[in-house]
């Protein structure tokens, strides 16, 4: 059944909002920019700035542009997005990389609805430039390539722009670009980890969750003390993961015990034990759900102290050890993909093919010694 116009400004209406005055600069920010001075290097050919703009805005569809557009690509995320069942966190991220895209369109003068295949090839460029790999670029323009599908969809454009523009090639395997850890490094790393504090009891059970359960730090952020059900001699998590996708995640005893001892911690601390599992211990946000980027804190300072932090390595190479460990113990592809809550096979496939090029080297077929 087609939207009525009410239903479509209702959506808008919720937030998801891209409505024009949530996108735009303002008028100090986006005209005293102006066009930046240099040039892009587009399809090999040397490009100025000022030439991308072959249709300079005006000040005020600069300032304020073309609601329609904004208010079409708010519908598309409510409707049509994860079919109609986007994350908050997704909306968040959809709606960060337009606003990312209307200001680089800004600051080159370019209203965004009248952009062309050549400026999306310069800000492909312009990311290049800023040293983003081949992925992130991607990801990036997949998320501008659907906002013009927006437009396309409610006829407000004739043309994507975006379409099959994509990030650059990336020839790295999947498994080689992955970091995980070996089962003394996280032997090591627990160690580190105090046993009998309040922020120790804690720190333990979020580590064991992610390098022993390979939950994502999204997943252990979501966690609440409901989600932990026990029945007779079987416990098990609840985790909600990507999409609200829910799936169960059996936990060892040992797992288990960490959480209880946390719980109990937290009953002497006279912290809450309904509602989110992990919460701050400061002052400022005490007994409040811990972030993620406080359960990248937690995991960095562990890192840190046993030398094994490094630039990309966080949370998700818990999971990633999880993984590779998982594996090479003789875990079955399927039994871990239902555990990592993978929806393809193929992804969690990586972790087999890293294991295979580590434990199948060719050269320790040759039997000649150094």
């Amino acid at each position: 059944m087609a939207r009525s116009d009410s239903q479509n400004s209702r959506a808008v209406g919720l937030g998801v909002g891209l409505g024009s005055s949530q996108l735009s600069l303002s008028p100090e920010a986006a005209l005293g920019a102006g066009a930046r001075s240099g040039a892009l290097e587009v399809r090999g050919e040397v490009v100025a700035v000022d030439e991308l703009a072959y249709e300079p805005a005006s000040e005020e569809a600069l300032v304020h542009g073309p609601r329609d557009i904004y208010e079409a690509f708010a519908v598309f995320l409510q409707v049509d997005v994860a079919h109609g069942g986007a994350t908050e966190d997704t909306i968040k991220a959809y709606h960060r990389e337009v606003k990312y895209w209307v200001e680089w369109c800004q600051r080159h003068r370019i209203a965004p609805e009248k952009a062309t295949r050549r400026h999306i090839e310069a800000y492909r460029e312009d990311l290049k430039e800023r040293g983003l790999n081949v992925s992130t670029r991607s990801h990036k323009l997949s998320i501008v390539r659907r906002f013009y599908e927006a437009a396309l969809k409610h006829e407000l454009i004739d043309v994507n722009p975006a379409a099959r523009v994509n990030g650059g090639k990336d020839t790295t395997p999947p498994e080689e670009k992955m970091h995980s850890f070996t089962g003394d490094a996280l032997m090591s790393l627990f160690n580190r980890v105090p046993a009998n504090t309040l922020s120790g009891s804690r720190d333990r059970a979020i580590v064991a969750l992610m390098a022993i359960h390979g939950l994502r730090r999204i997943e252990v952020h979501r966690l609440n003390h409901s989600d932990v059900v026990v029945e007779g001699d079987s416990a098990h998590l609840v985790v909600t993961g990507k999409a609200n996708k829910v799936r169960r995640v059996y936990l060892r005893s040992d797992t288990l015990s960490a959480i209880a001892t946390y719980a109990n911690a937290k009953q002497e601390a006279a912290l809450p034990t309904a509602g989110a599992l992990f919460v701050a211990h400061g002052n400022r946000a005490r007994g409040q759900r811990l972030s993620r980027r406080g359960l990248n804190l937690v995991v960095d300072l562990y890192l840190s102290e046993t030398s094994l932090k490094r630039a990309g390595v966080s949370c998700h190479a818990l999971r990633h050890t999880f993984g590779t460990l998982a594996v090479e113990g003789g875990a079955g592809l399927e039994d871990l993909r239902e555990a990592m809550g993978h929806s393809d096979i193929e992804s969690t496939g990586v972790y087999a093919r890293a294991v295979a090029r580590k434990t199948n080297n060719p050269s320790n077929f040759i039997d000649v010694e150094v």
